[in-house]
């Protein structure tokens, strides 16, 4: 299935609009901007580890905490009105090659939510934890089992191709902060064996399709640093079950440094405008960020610090930057329209 507009929300307009529905905008609501609550709790994480490594001061964190768990509570109840009032738009998102992949931002959402609201509620942690878990497992079977049936086009072999293996290889990340007992290293060994098959396989894949194949299309341009996220999500889940750092974890974090280096700035150009998809950008320095803050807690290459630095510097702008314009274009009626 080939795309040649830009942006999903066209992609699944319907071919005659319905008079007594068209005006409502919940309808243009995109699963992707899910992706919003996934860097805001990145953020989150990243000023939470800020604490112990530079003595940043906790309120930020919490700030951030509170505002993406509100978000979060928000894009939910509006995403369920849409399933409700208007079933057909979701599943023409959710059966298509491409958009059917951002769904998975709901479930990592959830995980990272998970281990931010653990200090707070363990109840609400460990069940938002199971719920983002369970339905990342249940998503990561669904589109794989589409996947073997083929029929798929080479074109749609894009970024977002990788983040259901994301979903459950994050289930790992957050699952330390909310230990449920006894299975729960062989929970983590599991999750972790599948999403890191899952990510580095489909890597390759879509690294051959970006080299040989035409460029994606702009609405997924800022998804492409998501070719990173397979290295520093991995590092952190591998992290998060051994505290320690070897050459395996090293090289998963230089790797996917290397990469995203490389990608920003060929995303990043004078002509590239605001799009729904900046927030895939996001998630993607976050991940790296809280991938370097990690790194520089255990390990003793003291430059990794400066480079946590300057990345917990930038994801700040990013984001910041990012989510001016998502309001700026919410209440201009520019963000949710065919």
């Amino acid at each position: 299935m080939k795309i040649s507009n830009p942006t999903t929300q066209t992609i699944l307009a319907p071919a005659t609009p319905d008079p007594q529905t068209s005006g409502n905008p919940i309808q243009y609501l995109p699963v992707a901007l899910f992706g919003s609550t996934v860097a805001l709790s990145g953020l989150a994480i990243a000023w939470k580890l800020s604490i112990k490594l530079y003595g940043a001061p906790p309120i930020i964190s919490n700030i951030i905490t509170i505002f993406a768990w509100a978000v979060f509570v928000i894009l939910f109840l509006g995403y369920l009105y849409k399933i409700i009032a208007f079933p057909e738009r979701v599943k023409a998102e959710l059966t298509h090659p491409i958009t059917a992949n951002f769904l998975g931002t709901f479930f990592i959402s959830a995980v990272l939510l998970s281990g931010l609201a653990a200090p707070y509620s363990l109840l609400l942690a460990r069940i938002t934890w199971v719920v983002g878990t369970l339905g990342g497992i249940a998503f990561v079977y669904t589109l794989t089992h589409r996947l073997f049936k083929g029929d798929l086009s080479s074109l749609d072999l894009v970024p977002p191709m990788l983040i259901p293996g994301l979903t459950i290889l994050n289930a790992v990340t957050a699952h330390a902060s909310i230990d449920l007992g006894w299975w729960s290293a062989a929970a983590d060994q599991m999750l972790f064996s599948i999403g890191i098959v899952y990510v580095m396989v489909f890597f390759v894949i879509i690294t051959y399709r970006l080299v040989h194949l035409e460029q994606v299309t702009l609405f997924l341009k800022p998804s492409l640093l998501l070719m990173s996220a397979p290295f520093e999500v991995g590092l952190l889940s591998y992290l998060s079950t051994r505290n320690k750092i070897d050459d395996f974890s090293t090289v998963l974090f230089f790797f996917g440094l290397f990469i995203f280096i490389v990608l920003f700035f060929i995303v990043f150009d004078r002509k590239l405008p605001f799009m729904v998809s900046w927030w895939g950008a996001c998630f993607s320095m976050g991940a790296l960020t809280n991938g370097s803050l990690q790194f520089a807690r255990l390990s003793e290459i003291h430059f990794v610090r400066v480079i946590s630095i300057v990345l917990l510097i930038l994801v700040n702008i990013l984001i910041l930057t990012t989510l001016v314009q998502t309001i700026r274009y919410l209440f201009t009626g520019r963000l949710l329209k065919p």
